[in-house]
């Protein structure tokens, strides 16, 4: 009851004391008027779902504009849809340096007037949306930017290059600017709370400063030489080491002192022939000042993290949704600079550009989405790369692992259409392709999506096709409350977020091995997939797949190999290991740890180097099918350079030299892959295959086919985009023509976006599909 007596505090300026006397008078008047949802994620039907007062809810959303005039145009068409929540940002999102809440270093619960007039505000927002949709739910957004009458106040708080330029962005090293970014926040719950429109609001959205992530290591700047950071890196090296002959030894540096020693200078923006000849994986001795830069970084960010999310739920004071934009671990290697530069900046792709996600301290993040404090989920946009027809839909957070730990997961689709922007729909058909696709990637993974207004909408919102479109995805929305999830047995891609203390910290290599791998071949290939962190195999709930790709496991340690043979070295599956795993056993870099992980023997060249791989054996199972002219592998320098020296050849690598070296190998353990027998054997722990590749990434019919080698459903033979779990299929494609699904089982059949029922039981779907085409089936 404690926070309905605040509210009415804020509201009336009542003492207490008087609030209480006043709860007993009126209470079943005052507060039934705006009783306070309770509001969790439960899992329900297998999937993180989102529970009002005890009842799941599919939630369909839309998030708008923040003006007057956009609100008028396009709100009342998503009224007549019944949206179930609409995510709405507070004024200010839109009008820079300015924060109803928060000026210079007061922070109030009672907003301030905007300086500029005619702005519509988060009450104008909320007022239109009782108007027009009054059972609608709401969620507050916001970013926690200092306004300008904060940082006019503070101007050392901001990030400092090894240059000595101050950027834009605060310090992660400042304690008064975090402190007022949780005091904001708090301000900002305790205010939407008191009001009397508080009983629609089930949840927060906070996007921090920018998305979750730290500006400046995007534009090429990993470290922070403000005095606030250099004291606390000071105070980190006297905390691990405790003693001075640790320190100096662990850096390899006689001469350090803790009163003296300076935050690193990042040597990969050094002379481009100095730069060029840093190997990408380190011998601890040669880069333990990044390392220990890197970790204080991540204590930083979680120290951050928890402070903004515990203050947010310490205000609501009750059960709420709290949403975060950040933890975007499958964007491991993102040049976001290098890709969003186009246009407005003319920004190139930097050959050595530090990695985004460890810079932002966004490292061993698993534990934090589990145990933090305020964090019901994770709310980010999706990738941008290859986000139009005929690519993906992968959000930039965590979802795979957010959902397996029993957090709510909701992308952010802002399908754009039009215009020319980023992924852009060009017509009706493209659009309807492009969404559907989207939605029928979140029901087969276990998350959400809800429709954002997009920069460019070419005023379609308000043509019927599209209206059209949005009608029946809501319902297919609703609907799916009802479907249990499964994960099906496919390929698992396991990421190591901390993977970066192996490396001289840039994120080229990632970028080809993370990112573009699951764009491109394992999309594609015909079996789905998912992507989960490292620590999410030692859950008892991690689900049981058939392929394993490790594209940065570079440490190899004990405790790592006991939960691989626990989990992973078994049951007939397939292990695909990246050109670097377990190149490092935490201290020294070389082929013997590399032995130890993979089970293969290894010659190593010493230097960063192209690598390609050229399939040079067509008589093993998994390479019998491939075309004589496929090629692994493409211009990126990295290295040392582990190739294999015993297994079964697979690949021959052009490499450094141009020796015959093995680019790609397998290699049989125990009773094998289930491919090897057919099924016919009886398989348990010990019996797998290991196939180690020196170049990525793999194109879809080469990861086809290691599938169906491990005994996983192949679903289709095309190399379409192919997404499904145990109830739902998709097939999205660019290429007309007759398509055939093969079931893993016989099923009913009901095409999702017609709402169509097929009859018969069946176990094989076919279809002429007309590009560009969406096709999604509900299995029963």
């Amino acid at each position: 009851m404690a926070e309905r007596y605040h509210a009415l505090k804020l509201r009336t300026g009542l003492s207490f004391i008087a609030c209480l006397a006043a709860g007993a008078v009126f209470g079943n008047i005052a507060f039934a008027r705006n009783r306070l949802p309770e509001v969790e994620v439960r899992t329900h039907n297998g999937r993180p779902t989102i529970f009002i007062d005890g009842k799941p809810d599919a939630l369909p959303g839309y998030s708008p504009g923040t003006t007057r005039e956009f609100y008028e145009k396009y709100m009342p068409l998503f009224y007549k849809q019944k949206m179930g929540v609409y995510p709405i940002w507070i004024e200010g999102w839109g009008v820079a340096g300015e924060n109803r809440w928060w000026h210079g270093d007061a922070v109030s619960e009672v907003p301030r007037a905007m300086s500029r007039s005619g702005v519509f505000t988060l009450d104008d927002q909320v007022a239109h949306i009782r108007r027009g949709d009054p059972g609608a739910y709401l969620i507050v957004r916001f970013y926690t930017r200092p306004p300008d009458s904060w940082s006019e106040l503070h101007p050392n708080e901001f990030t400092v290059t090894e240059d000595g330029a101050v950027l834009g962005t605060p310090s992660l090293a400042s304690d008064a600017f975090w402190e007022k970014a949780a005091a904001f926040s708090a301000a900002l719950v305790r205010y939407c709370e008191s009001q009397p429109w508080g009983s629609r609001v089930i949840g927060y959205n906070t996007h921090y400063l920018e998305e979750g992530s730290h500006m400046p290591v995007a534009a090429g700047y990993l470290f922070d030489h403000n005095p606030l950071m250099l004291k606390k890196y000071r105070d980190f090296l006297r905390r691990k080491y405790g003693s001075l002959e640790e320190l100096r030894a662990a850096h390899n540096d006689r001469s350090l002192t803790f009163e003296t020693v300076t935050v690193p200078k990042d040597r990969l923006r050094g002379p481009l022939p100095a730069a060029a000849g840093i190997h990408y994986w380190q011998n601890a001795k040669e880069n333990q000042p990044l390392r220990d830069y890197l970790e204080l970084t991540r204590d930083l960010f979680h120290r951050r993290f928890t402070q903004c999310a515990r203050a947010m739920e310490d205000a609501a004071g009750r059960k709420v949704l709290i949403l975060h934009d950040a933890l975007k671990q499958v964007m491991l290697g993102w040049n976001h600079h290098g890709f969003f530069g186009y246009g407005w900046s003319g920004v190139s792709w930097n050959p050595a550009y530090p990695e985004f996600m460890a810079g932002s301290g966004h490292m061993d993040i698993a534990n934090l989405i589990s145990t933090a404090p305020g964090l019901s989920g994770i709310l980010t946009p999706h990738d941008y790369h290859a986000r139009g027809v005929g690519g993906v839909y992968e959000p930039e957070g965590a979802a795979d692992t957010a959902v397996l730990r029993g957090k709510y997961f909701w992308a952010e689709m802002d399908t754009r259409s039009g215009a020319r922007d980023i992924g852009s729909a060009r017509d009706y058909r493209e659009w309807a392709a492009i969404t559907w696709r989207n939605f029928a990637t979140g029901w087969t993974r276990g998350f959400n999506s809800y429709w954002m207004y997009g920069f460019f909408i070419a005023d379609w919102f308000a043509d019927q096709p599209v209206q059209d479109g949005i009608r029946r995805q809501a319902a297919v929305i609703r609907q799916s409350l009802d479907w249990p999830h499964k994960a099906v047995p496919g390929i698992a891609m396991v990421l190591d977020d901390s993977a970066v203390l192996e490396t001289n910290g840039s994120g080229n290599y990632l970028n080809e091995a993370v990112m573009w791998e699951w764009k491109m071949g394992m999309a594609r290939c015909g079996v789905p997939h998912n992507i989960y962190l490292w620590e999410d195999l030692a859950l008892d709930q991690f689900p049981k797949h058939r392929v394993y790709y490790f594209p940065n496991l570079f440490r190899v340690d004990d405790r790592r190999l006991e939960l691989l043979r626990k989990k992973v070295f078994r049951d007939g599956n397939v292990v695909v290991w990246g050109p670097g795993s377990g190149i490092s056993d935490g201290t020294t870099i070389g082929a013997a740890s590399a032995a130890r992980l993979t089970g293969f023997a290894f010659e190593m060249i010493p230097a960063n180097a192209q690598r390609r791989i050229l399939i040079s054996n067509f008589t093993h199972p998994i390479t019998r099918g491939l075309d004589e002219d496929l090629i692994i592998g493409g211009p990126l320098a990295y290295g040392p350079v582990i190739m294999p020296v015993d297994g079964t050849e697979l690949g021959l690598a052009w490499a450094k030299g141009g020796n015959n070296h093995i680019g790609l190998a397998i290699k049989e353990f125990g009773k094998g892959a289930a491919g090897k027998s057919g099924g016919k054997e009886t398989l348990g722990e010990g019996d797998y295959a290991a196939l180690f590749t020196t170049a990525v990434p793999l194109p879809g019919a080469l990861w086809r086919e290691i599938a169906r080698y491990a005994g996983a459903h192949v679903y289709t033979e095309s190399n379409d985009v192919f997404l499904a779990d145990n109830k739902v299929v998709a097939l999205h494609s660019l290429k007309s023509g007759k398509k055939t699904i093969a079931l893993p089982g016989r099923y009913r059949v009901t095409d999702l976006v017609s709402g169509e029922r097929r009859s018969g039981a069946a176990s094989r779907i076919e279809f002429d599909l007309q590009a560009p085409e969406t096709r999604v089936f509900l299995l029963e």
